[in-house]
């Protein structure tokens, strides 16, 4: 009977202290605690092995290499697995070609030389990975452009119709679907979490994914100050300049193609004449 009376007082008493140590904590300065929360924060699980490894076969990630990951919605383990993907899809012609050669007893070449060979093609898809990045950001970028411009067209038929022009930023990225439109969205969000003209937040944005239609907003945005008409002015002439690049962005892209399919029409024409030709001409050097 002695032994749990003993745990039961030891229990009260050790929850008496708590008690009494929770009220006597002070509370923590709102200083400390803003600090805290500007404080550089590592990602979840980066120190783990696997994300090292990932962080290992991406290579080392620049400015350049983040913007274009950004702007195409992809992470460093997204990267590395394409890197492989590509490293594989290289390397499959020749070590196939080997393969079935030797199976058919027929090799190719020597062992050592097809090894080689799969080598090289895989290094160099390995190495093609990066390029390939590069050039679905600048697609996306070009992208990213049209639907700036499809953007700002809206802000001006809603400051138009009388919205004001943060009221009209606001409210025109709400009608626009796509991943440009959800990464606008969310740039704008922010800036108005931290009371930030909303300009800015688009600048910002603008500097992360490399995209200079956004930086030029911004420039053009801070130069008209605080007048609610330079800055309606100043949309309304931003909006009629991406419009006229568009533009003249899809004439030279239409030119282009145009003449690229002169190639095929003048070879075309080439192998009809010698088909022609061809009998007439070994006739002549018969006789």
């Amino acid at each position: 009977m002695v032994v749990p009376m003993l745990l039961l007082g030891a229990l009260v008493g050790a929850g008496l202290l708590l008690v009494l140590r929770g009220l006597a904590v002070a509370p923590t300065p709102l200083a400390k605690l803003v600090d805290d929360l500007h404080r550089p924060r590592r990602p979840v699980g980066s120190g783990a092995p696997e994300q090292r490894l990932i962080a290992r076969f991406a290579g080392p990630v620049d400015d350049r290499r983040s913007a274009d990951l950004a702007v195409c919605d992809r992470t460093v383990g997204r990267f590395a697995q394409d890197r492989f993907t590509w490293a594989l899809m290289f390397a499959a012609a020749p070590a196939g070609i080997g393969v079935v050669s030797a199976a058919a007893g027929s090799p190719v070449g020597p062992a050592p030389v097809v090894a080689v060979a799969t080598l090289v093609a895989a290094v160099s898809g390995w190495l093609y990975a990066r390029a390939d990045l590069h050039r679905d950001a600048e697609r996306k970028r070009r992208e990213f452009r049209h639907a700036i411009g499809a953007y700002l067209e809206l802000v001006t038929i809603l400051i138009a119709g009388g919205r004001g022009v943060e009221s009209a930023l606001y409210d025109a990225v709400e009608l626009g679907q796509g991943a440009p439109f959800r990464q606008l969205r969310t740039a704008l969000t922010a800036a108005q979490a931290r009371r930030e003209p909303p300009w800015r937040g688009l600048g910002q944005l603008g500097r992360q994914l490399r995209v200079t239609a956004l930086e030029e907003l911004e420039s053009s945005m801070t130069l008209a100050g605080e007048s609610g008409a330079r800055v309606r002015e100043s949309l309304v002439a931003k909006a009629r300049a991406l419009r006229i690049r568009d533009l003249g962005e899809i004439e030279a892209e239409a030119q282009a193609r145009s003449e690229t399919m002169v190639f095929p029409v003048a070879a075309m024409f080439l192998a009809f004449i010698v088909l022609v030709g061809y009998p007439a001409l070994q006739a002549l050097s018969s006789v």
